[in-house]
């Protein structure tokens, strides 16, 4: 039997979610907080990393969709544009790695109760992404937005030493 579409993206946004863990697993045991400086420019942690994915997560699939938020009393520290936080003013890391898990269980169980006509609907706020207003365009960027974020993992992983194939 087919796949209906949202069957579809959930099973994206879970194989991006296991890109995501499959670096952090790599990363085990390395600083959570370094921050790599490139020619002048610094790179999120790996820390920063996982709360800036929650906090997108929680926006993407559950507020722009009209699901219910999780509330996250950090979220505005790991927003859009926000500045990576020195050590002593994030929140405590296991906090985060549990709302990061939180989070994607909430927005994957909500998810699965939308239906096609679900999707078709305008996001709550008028975001617009690829020229479309939509529960769906939200659903496909928040897979794109993670996996865009588990390729910046990677890089961490060469500049760590830590080796990934």
């Amino acid at each position: 039997m087919a796949k209906s579409e949202i069957e579809v993206l959930i099973e994206t946004l879970e194989m991006s979610r296991d890109l995501t863990k499959y670096y952090l697993n790599k990363l085990e045991g390395q600083d959570l907080y370094k921050v790599f400086e490139i020619e002048g420019k610094e790179l999120n942690s790996i820390l920063w990393l996982i709360a800036h994915i929650t906090v997108s997560e929680n926006w993407l699939l559950l507020v722009c969709t009209g699901g219910e938020r999780v509330k996250i009393p950090w979220a505005r520290q790991f927003g859009l544009g926000s500045e990576i936080p020195k050590k002593e003013d994030y929140p405590d890391a296991t906090e985060i790695m549990e709302m990061f898990d939180k989070v994607h269980t909430t927005a994957i169980s909500y998810l699965r109760t939308l239906t096609e006509k679900d999707l078709a609907k305008p996001t709550t706020n008028g975001i617009n992404f690829g020229g479309e207003d939509s529960v769906r365009a939200i659903i496909k960027h928040a897979a794109r937005h993670e996996t865009t974020h588990a390729g910046h993992l990677g890089w961490l992983c060469k500049l760590f030493g830590v080796k990934t194939i």
